[in-house]
This record gives C-alpha cells, sequence and structure tokens, in this order.
C-alpha cells in the first residue's frame, strides 16, 4: 500500500451507513487520562469516594441533557441506544462501587486508579462471558473517568467548516456529539455493521465505514478524501479522475432519487420480459418504510438478531411477535421472510451466555445453537408463526449445513405448529419454511434439502468464506475473498439446478445481490430473486430493465466454462457496460480493488 503523501491511495472496510461523502479529513485524537500511581492519605478517602459519587452524577446527567435533545421519530433508535447508556450508567456502580471502595480504603488508591481498575476487571470478566456490549461499558467509565479529571468531552467544538472524521474508534457517546451540518462522514479503524455507532450513523443519515485498515497510518489531518459508504471505499488524496468519476456517481444518485416516484412503481423486468423480484434485507422494523421507498418487492431476509441484542434478558413471545407482526402488516401483501436467530460468529447477545471458542464462525451458532436451545427456538417459532395471520410471512433456517439438521429444525417448526392448534391460536396453515445455503456441503446434498424446504436462499458471504476458506476481514488472504471464483458460481448453478428441478425457486441475500458488477452473472444463472440493501434496489431494478434475460444465461454459460475470477471480471463488466453504457462508473467503482 502506498502512503505517498501525493499519490491517490484507496481502502477498503466495511460499509455501515450508505452515502457518498467528501471533504478535508479531521483527525480525532483520542487524548489519553492520566492515571495517578501514587497513593492517598487515609484522610482524603471520603473525599475520593465523594469525588467518584459526583463523577457517576454528573454522567448520568449528561447523558439525560443528550437524551433529552433527541427530537424526531428518525432519533428512536438512537433514543434507544441512550436509554441503554443512561441504565449502564445507573447499574455500573452497583457490580464495581464495592471493588472501587474497597482498593481505595485498602490500597489508599486515588479514586481514578481504582475506578480504571474496577473497570478492567469487570470487562474481563464480560469478555470471558463473552458479552457482546463490553464497549459500551467501557463508553460509559470513560466518560466517569473523564469528569474526575476534568476532561472535556466535546471534541468537535473547534469544528468550523463541513469535515470528514477520521479515529480509531467513534464510541457512541462520541457519535451522538457529532456536530450535524458539520459532519460529512466518518471512518474508524475500528467497529462493526452491528455496533451501537454503526446504528447511530444510519439513524442520522451519515455515510460511514470502519473497520479500514492501517486509516491512522494512511491519513493525514485535511487530506481531501471520498467517502463511499455505499461500498466502503475510502479513497484518499484522490487523483481527478476519481473526484469526477465519484461526482458523475454522485449526480445519477440526484437523478435517481429524482426519478424514484415514477422508477419505483416500475417492475424488474428484463428486455424480453423476464421478471426477477427484487427484496430488501432488514435489521429493524423501522426500515420496512424505506423499502417501499426504494421500491422493493417485499423482504427477502428479516435478521432478527436485534430482538436479542443490547439487553439483560431473553425477549419474550409477545415482545418477538408484535415485532414481527408490525413487519408483516406493513409489508403486506408482499412476501416477508424472517430468519431464525443467527448468534455466534460476531454476534454475542449479552442477554445468552455462549462458550469461547477458538472459531466461533465455524463453531456452536445459528440453527446449531438453536436446535440445542429448545426454549429460546420454540419461542421463537411461536411469535413467528402467530405474526404469520397478519400478511406473507415465511419463515427461513440459518447455516443448515446437513439434513439431520434440517430435519431437526422443521420437526421443531412442526412441534410448535402443532402445540398453537392444540391451544387454538390462529396461524397460517399455507406457511412456506426454507432454508438458507451458506455452507457448502448443504449445497452439495440439495437432494435430500429438497423434500424438506420450500425455498432456499443463498448467502453468499458466508457460502464465499467457507468454499474458499479465508476470511474477507484477513488481510492477508481477503486476495482470495472473490464472489467470481469458479468454485463459488459453480455452487450457485447447482443450487438454482436442483432446486428448479424440483420446481422450488432461489434467492440470493448476500452481499453479491446489491451489486451491479453481480448482476448479470445472477441473473444468467437463473436466480429467482435478489434481496439486498433497500439502497441497492434502484440501481439493481435498472439495470435488469437493459439487460436480456435469454443473452445473460448464455453469458453465464460461458462465464463457468472459465477457470479464472480475473477472466470472468473482465467478461462480465465487458458485457455489462455493453448492455448498460449507463452503469460503467458504477461498475469502475464496484470491481475496483483496494490498494495494497
Amino acid at each position: 500500500m502506498s502512503f505517498s503523501t501525493r499519490q491517490e491511495t484507496v481502502i477498503r472496510g466495511v460499509p455501515v451507513s450508505p452515502g457518498i461523502a467528501s471533504g478535508p479529513a479531521y483527525l480525532l485524537q483520542h487524548a489519553g487520562i492520566h492515571l495517578p500511581i501514587s497513593t492517598i492519605s487515609p484522610g482524603q478517602i471520603e473525599s475520593e469516594l465523594a469525588r467518584l459519587e459526583n463523577a457517576w452524577t454528573t454522567t448520568v446527567q449528561q447523558i439525560e441533557m443528550i437524551r433529552a435533545n433527541q427530537k424526531g421519530d428518525e432519533r428512536q433508535l438512537v433514543n434507544d441506544i441512550i436509554d441503554i447508556h443512561l441504565m449502564l450508567a445507573q447499574d455500573i456502580p452497583v457490580y464495581i462501587g464495592g471493588r472501587i471502595e474497597e482498593l481505595v480504603r485498602n490500597d489508599l488508591m486515588h479514586v481514578e486508579t481504582a475506578l480504571n481498575t474496577a473497570l478492567q476487571e469487570l470487562l474481563e470478566r464480560m469478555t470471558k462471558s463473552p458479552f457482546q456490549r463490553s464497549e459500551d461499558v467501557a463508553d460509559i467509565g470513560h466518560q466517569v473517568l473523564s469528569n474526575l479529571v476534568g476532561m472535556n468531552l466535546d471534541q468537535f467544538e473547534n469544528i468550523d467548516e463541513p469535515v470528514i472524521v477520521v479515529a480509531d474508534d467513534l464510541t457512541p457517546s462520541l457519535t451522538v456529539r457529532l456536530p450535524q451540518g458539520k459532519v460529512l462522514a466518518f471512518v474508524t479503524a475500528r467497529g462493526s455493521r452491528t455496533s451501537h455507532t454503526a446504528i447511530m450513523a444510519r439513524a442520522a443519515q451519515i455515510p460511514a465505514i470502519v473497520g479500514v485498515p492501517d486509516l491512522l497510518e494512511s491519513v493525514d489531518e485535511e487530506d481531501f478524501l471520498i467517502v463511499d459508504g455505499d461500498r466502503g471505499v475510502l479513497a484518499i488524496r484522490p487523483a481527478e479522475e476519481t473526484v469526477q468519476r465519484y461526482r458523475r456517481i454522485q449526480e445519477e444518485a440526484v437523478h435517481r432519487i429524482e426519478a424514484l416516484e415514477h422508477f419505483r412503481d416500475l417492475d424488474p423486468e428484463t428486455t424480453d420480459a423476464f421478471t426477477i423480484p427484487l427484496a430488501a434485507n432488514i435489521e429493524l422494523p423501522e426500515e420496512v418504510i424505506s423499502v417501499k421507498q426504494y421500491g422493493g418487492h417485499g423482504i427477502g431476509l428479516y435478521r432478527t438478531e436485534f430482538l436479542y441484542m443490547n439487553r439483560r434478558d431473553l425477549p419474550t413471545e409477545d415482545e418477538q411477535f408484535l415485532a414481527y407482526r408490525k413487519v408483516v402488516e406493513e409489508s403486506a401483501p408482499d412476501p416477508v421472510i424472517i430468519r431464525t436467530l443467527d448468534i455466534g460468529g460476531d454476534k454475542f447477545p449479552s442477554s445468552i451466555r455462549m462458550p469461547k471458542e477458538r472459531n466461533p464462525f465455524m463453531g456452536w451458532r445459528a440453527i446449531r445453537f438453536s436446535l440445542e436451545q429448545p426454549e429460546i427456538f420454540h419461542t421463537q417459532l411461536r411469535a413467528m408463526l402467530r405474526a404469520s395471520i397478519y400478511g406473507n410471512l415465511s419463515i427461513m433456517f440459518p447455516m443448515i449445513s446437513e439434513v439431520r439438521e434440517m430435519k431437526l429444525a422443521r420437526a421443531a417448526f412442526n412441534q410448535v405448529r402443532d402445540q398453537l392448534r392444540a391451544e387454538g391460536v390462529a396461524i397460517n396453515d399455507q406457511i412456506q419454511v426454507g432454508t438458507m445455503i451458506e455452507v457448502p456441503s448443504a449445497a452439495l446434498v440439495m437432494d435430500g434439502l429438497l423434500p424438506l424446504a420450500d425455498f432456499f436462499s443463498i448467502g453468499t458471504n458466508d457460502l464465499i468464506q467457507y468454499t474458499l476458506a479465508t476470511d474477507r476481514g484477513n488481510e492477508r488472504t481477503a486476495y482470495l475473498y472473490d464472489p467470481l471464483h469458479p468454485g463459488v458460481l459453480r455452487l450457485i448453478r447447482n443450487v438454482v439446478s436442483i432446486a428448479h428441478q424440483a420446481g422450488k425457486k432461489v434467492s440470493v441475500c448476500g452481499e453479491m445481490a446489491g451489486s451491479i458488477e453481480f448482476t448479470l452473472i445472477l441473473v444468467g444463472l437463473m436466480v429467482d430473486e435478489l434481496s439486498m440493501s433497500p439502497i441497492a434496489i434502484p440501481g439493481i431494478k435498472r439495470l435488469i430493465r437493459s439487460i436480456s434475460y435469454e443473452e445473460a444465461v448464455g453469458i453465464a454459460e460461458k462465464a463457468l466454462a472459465m477457470n479464472e475470477p480475473e477472466e470472468i471480471r473482465e467478461y462480465l463488466l465487458s458485457e455489462t457496460r455493453r448492455m448498460a453504457p449507463w452503469s460503467a462508473d458504477l461498475l469502475s467503482m464496484d470491481s475496483r480493488p483496494a490498494s495494497a
């Protein structure tokens, strides 16, 4: 990777909030807090403990003030996160107050040092649990420490002009303080799509990328940046060609928005009258409105993990029922596919104690967890079945890797369905049950899964990683993560072919579905439906309306005969540009590799 002060550098991270922004970099430097190593005198003990009490009180008041300043329904997600922080600020002293007092009284520690010691001990215990939201506890602890030493928590007061914030990490307490109108976007070296910071960025409609490697070493203060929150691309000191390309992309986006009223009502139909429905992937009930705004046809993947995160207890059956009912009712008559709980991997709800594993992505997760936790699994299935009468609801099981798992999952569904019928609870008797194909072994035992599943959905993110034995987050092997690897494409082709022989449909709900680089090959592989982030729907719909289905099938056949991903990529790009010349700039950014 080039770190020249003049040359353009392009780095890829994890896109967590869509949109494109450009402007000067504002490097957020986290000032360290000095912790005294000297001891206090016995006569200072009570005053030190009183200082801590005042710092906790001040922190709670600051969070309450931030909460009071959040206005509008669109800030509800932010308010929910602030409420969690308020709860933590009131509860943490209960857990570590005794330990802090012990360190101050017995070891004569300064209260700042005692607080930090107790916090680190708590965070260590939470890591061993593991506890997903330890970063929130660390955030609260930092606020209290800042109040103890008199440090200003507002690190953005010196921003005079619109900037792009660049930081190692942004805590929720910093994110909520971002001055509206002055922060165009933010980029961090750490973070995840499910973090509170990412959720707040989406709620505030601020483009954001997290998990950017070598970020702080690559960006200098006031460097001109382009942040592509749609694709996870950060351009540092972009060349004029890149600036112009993104300017055209932004202009195209403006035109797309202006034409949305007309365009969203058009069918995703090829030039030879073949329709490929475009659905949306959502995580929160509030996202349903954006699906309709962008012209989506229902929900192809409704992730349910949010109900289990950021809380100490498990969601009740009624709580889940209301959440599912809301999405199903608001989406009706369009279909909604709800995926059962997919925890593990990188998602660890604080309400569920899970073992620490060497490789959680290949461990006790998703359907494996659900089958061994029947009380949790059956509660979720009951809630889904109860919601089924309010619209067009289907249920999908994640990470099925063998026929036996699908038999057990289907048996659990049948058992819960029969129990509800016996109780006189109304349910949809025609509800469909499907499975995700995310593991190569599942793709290779499709014949055994056919009698057990009504439909199939290919989760390409995991399928690619497991097929190619590479973690796309690993910089050393990220080059291997390629959706156009012929092994991946042939697996997709086989799944579709076998399902179609039995008259069953296959959708794709991974990131491939939302990138126009892969639309032509997926259409050509005869995938029945694509499900993606709502914001991607207009672009994919426009491309589908520009291509011929018959030609796409022929192009896919030629691509499948090739053995090198780059050969396939160049061929598909050439054919896509031929059919849809307007896509050239978008394709050049989707297919452009990051600097290495």
